[in-house]
Order: C-alpha cells, then sequence, then structure tokens
C-alpha cells in the first residue's frame, strides 16, 4: 500500500452548515414540499429525504434541508410551516 502524498497549503473550515430537519406526517405533503424547495432554489443535492417505509408506523417523511445562506433558510422553514412541517433547525 502506498503513502499518501500530503500536499502543502493552507486548508480552510468550511463554512458552518444551515439545515433544517421539517417532519410532515403526511408523505404527500413532503413530496409537495421537494418540489416547492427545488422551486426557490435549494439544490437537490441538499435535500435528505427518508420516506415513509424507512418511519416507524409507515407513513410520515422527514426532510434534511441544506440551505446556502439565512435568506434561503428563512424561505424554507416558511414554505415546510405552511404545509404543517415540525421544524428542527441543526446546529452543527
Amino acid at each position: 500500500m502506498e503513502m499518501p502524498q500530503v500536499r502543502p497549503g493552507s486548508v480552510r473550515s468550511p463554512e458552518p452548515k444551515r439545515r433544517v430537519l421539517a417532519y410532515f406526517a403526511n408523505a404527500a405533503e413532503g413530496n409537495l414540499a421537494i418540489q416547492l424547495l427545488t422551486a426557490i432554489g435549494v439544490p437537490n443535492d441538499r435535500l435528505g429525504v427518508t420516506p415513509p417505509d424507512r418511519m416507524e408506523g409507515g407513513y410520515g417523511m422527514i426532510l434534511s434541508i441544506g440551505c446556502t445562506d439565512e435568506k434561503q433558510l428563512a424561505k424554507a422553514e416558511g414554505t415546510c410551516r405552511k404545509l404543517g412541517a415540525r421544524l428542527h433547525r441543526q446546529r452543527v
């Protein structure tokens, strides 16, 4: 096994991540939220989904929404609240 190469240079710490966790009691509302979130500019690769078949009881949905800035975070929270989600801001 070869030794990994170490290249000189400074390594910057990544910006703190802004993430919202939204629990939807109804998976249909969660699916609608995914469509609306992508419409307001949340990239698809920043959406994490726990589908109903992985939830206890077989219903509901959890979305993990990664936002680029505070403005987008507020829009995502507002969108999910309007659809009836329970929200939690993830502190990283």
